[in-house]
């Protein structure tokens, strides 16, 4: 089917879908729906209030050059260049992590932890994002926090931290973020406060042998050190539990991502450090979010 200017909006959204699921891309439906909004460039409702409207070849062209794309796997993410994170707008580009729905729930365990039930938040204190990639879980939490907050970040990938930069720009919290090129492996750089109030993390949890079964929207496009959890998926969940110290104040707060089997070996490894230690599930009901406060006085 080419795309002309004989083509309809509604035309278009068919063939769109029949493509994507002949590829066996999820969620073929809604896929095919955003991509042609954003290659003719208007609103939901504009175009299901005319959908016989005709599409100009230019726009039809852009659209089957993103149907393709993502009829090879490419991620909706990259062809649309953003995601929608909890309270952000996050650029997302090739060659960095991109931040799914599930990492949202480790935000909202830390505003809930926070607020510790009284739905009031202290006006000032520091959060720690190990491996930040895009930078949207400080930048998220920053948005929900008072303005006296900060946090600081850090990546190993140079990509990395240009572009939580810039999305600490384009979010309007830049000068509440700083961000550093440093491994969480090794010790924390002398840039950023520490150790801090709060520490995130959506750390590499995926065993080594499984990445080869991953989807090829992950598998293929996301960086594998973002990925590569080592044999058994728990190498930097290690790394982390044993240099808590130097990363979080005692009396602070910790909340990781983890994988859904890895419930019970998380806790072992953190456990020892954390009064009230618990793990919170996501809105699938899997075990997602490793939290508790780190042993200690203040």
């Amino acid at each position: 089917m080419r795309a002309t200017a004989t083509l309809t909006r509604a035309a278009l959204l068919v063939h769109a879908q029949q493509t994507l699921v002949q590829a066996g891309v999820p969620s073929p439906e809604s896929d095919a729906e955003r991509l042609l909004l954003h290659a003719l460039g208007i609103s939901r409702t504009r175009f299901w209030s005319d959908r016989a409207a005709r599409v100009p070849d230019e726009d039809g062209a852009r659209f089957a050059r993103l149907l393709e794309a993502r009829a090879r796997r490419v991620p909706l993410q990259h062809l649309l260049g953003e995601v929608e994170f909890h309270a952000a707008e996050i650029e997302v580009e090739p060659g960095v992590f991109i931040p799914r729905p599930e990492t949202e729930r480790l935000v909202e365990v830390v505003l809930e932890e926070l607020e510790g039930g009284s739905g009031e938040i202290l006006e000032r204190g520091t959060i720690l994002d190990l491996g930040t990639g895009t930078g949207a879980i400080p930048i998220a939490l920053l948005l929900s926090l008072p303005a006296g907050w900060r946090a600081g970040a850090i990546d190993r990938s140079d990509r990395a931290i240009a572009l939580a930069s810039r999305n600490g720009r384009r979010n309007g919290v830049a000068r509440r973020l700083t961000l550093a090129n440093a491994d969480f492996r090794d010790a924390p750089p002398t840039a950023l406060e520490t150790p801090a109030d709060v520490l995130v993390a959506n750390l590499p949890y995926i065993p080594t042998g499984v990445i080869a079964g991953l989807m090829p929207e992950v598998r293929d496009h996301d960086p594998r050190e973002a990925l590569d959890g080592g044999s058994d998926g728990l190498d930097a969940f290690r790394a982390v539990a044993g240099a808590l110290t130097s990363w979080l104040k005692p009396g602070g707060l910790l909340a990781v991502e983890i994988g859904e089997d890895q419930a019970d070996p998380c806790m072992e490894l953190f456990g020892p450090h954390l009064t009230k230690p618990r793990v919170e599930r996501d809105l699938e009901g899997h075990p997602r979010i490793l939290t508790g406060r780190r042993r200690g006085t203040r």
